[in-house]
């Protein structure tokens, strides 16, 4: 690094440093994220709470009824949708960019919805 640009850079920063502080709405603009997840996590903690107490008041009146999951046929209809989204998003991006790097939003889910397949006929 030679002498002239060490100074452009240490008279950037300190153009940085000075106009930083200018702005009074800059601390409104970094706490709305954090009150946006503090606000989410909370509603979450409640939402779970009351799904708990829901459930155990079903249990306690004798009214719960498990439900059962074919992880079979989810893994079926989950494959399927994976691999026609992965097909159709890998054709277009071969025909608009060609091959690149882009593709590998189309053979991601393509080649996990193969992998779903394959587990639905391997399984049982």
């Amino acid at each position: 690094m030679t002498q002239e640009q060490y100074e452009t850079i240490i008279t950037l920063l300190t153009e940085i440093q000075k106009t930083g502080g200018s702005d009074p709405y800059r601390l409104v603009l970094y706490l709305v994220p954090n009150i946006g997840i503090i606000f989410g996590t909370t509603l979450l903690f409640f939402l779970f709470q009351w799904w708990h107490k829901q459930k155990m008041a079903l249990i306690q009146s004798g009214q719960y009824k498990p439900w059962s999951f074919d992880i079979r046929l989810y893994s079926f209809f989950l494959g399927l949708l994976l691999t026609f989204t992965g097909f159709a998003l890998s054709f277009v991006f071969i025909l608009v960019l060609g091959s690149s790097m882009a593709m590998l939003g189309g053979l991601i889910p393509f080649a996990i919805g193969l992998g779903l397949l394959t587990f639905y006929k391997m399984h049982r």
